[in-house]
């Protein structure tokens, strides 16, 4: 082999080896609301993973985790240029937004931080040329009933408090669900703390902006007082971030273990 071959070959070798080490590298993440509960176990997790992450905050001092690989960035998911310039164009786009309720008691007022928030992160994603979008919902947009119910007390009385929430989340779907990116919903069930269980468990809704069809509650998520570890929820998240799963889908996302248990 003379010295150009040996050249050639070096440079073709080298070049395959960097193509090879792209297609394995884990795709990097933007997470909108990285303030949220949820937001440090995906966070961690994903740094574990070796992915760049970009975590974006109203109060970016606020994100509990840092270190190399991570970069806070302040953005509002009503103001559409902080959203593009944390946006490169590669990374999967994970939205965690939603209000802090911290009083189930009392009814939750007007809110549009779900669909102007989204339409907006989507809008941003179409400008920079990012492709998949993950956002975080729950089982309540199946569940608003019709009239206030008489019972107090009860998961109905929570979700009726929580309606106008819980009808944003459905007009957040509905956007989502006309949007020409690659999306994934998932409908978390109670969120709590507790170690990773790897017993998670999955409904995939047809039609899934029909929500007159949950008036019949076979065809609601099941697990309606389960509990969903943030450590299991994380995992979820990232295993969507790459390939086909639930490309598309509206997920319900329960487990087998319920809200008032405890872990040893």
């Amino acid at each position: 082999m003379n010295r150009r071959e040996i050249l050639g070959f070096s440079i073709a070798t080298a070049f395959a080896a960097n193509i090879a080490g792209a297609a394995s590298s884990p795709r990097s993440i933007l997470v909108i609301g990285a303030t949220a509960r949820s937001a440090p176990e995906l966070l961690e997790r994903a740094l574990a993973q070796g992915r760049r992450v970009t975590a974006l905050a109203r109060s970016p001092e606020r994100i509990a985790v840092s270190g190399p690989g991570l970069t806070a960035v302040k953005g509002d998911v009503y103001d559409i240029d902080s959203l593009t310039a944390a946006m490169t164009g590669e990374e999967a786009v994970v939205s965690l937004v939603g209000p802090r309720v911290t009083d189930h008691s009392k009814e939750i007022g007007f809110v549009d931080l779900y669909s102007v928030g989204t339409a907006t992160i989507i809008s941003a994603m179409r400008r920079k040329g990012n492709k998949r979008l993950i956002v975080v919902s729950s089982g309540g947009p199946e569940q608003i009933p019709s009239e206030k119910p008489a019972v107090k007390g009860t998961v109905d009385t929570w979700v009726w408090n929580a309606r106008n929430l819980y009808g944003d989340m459905q007009r957040m779907e509905k956007i989502v669900a006309i949007s020409d990116l690659e999306t994934v919903i998932l409908r978390a069930r109670n969120f709590g703390e507790g170690p990773r269980l790897d017993n998670l468990k999955f409904k995939v809704h047809d039609n899934y902006t029909d929500f007159d069809q949950y008036k019949d509650k076979s065809k609601r998520t099941p697990g309606e007082g389960s509990r969903v570890t943030y450590a299991d929820f994380a995992a979820l998240i990232l295993s969507v971030v790459e390939g086909e799963r639930f490309l598309g889908k509206s997920v319900g996302v329960y487990s087998d273990v319920m809200s008032n248990d405890t872990y040893e």
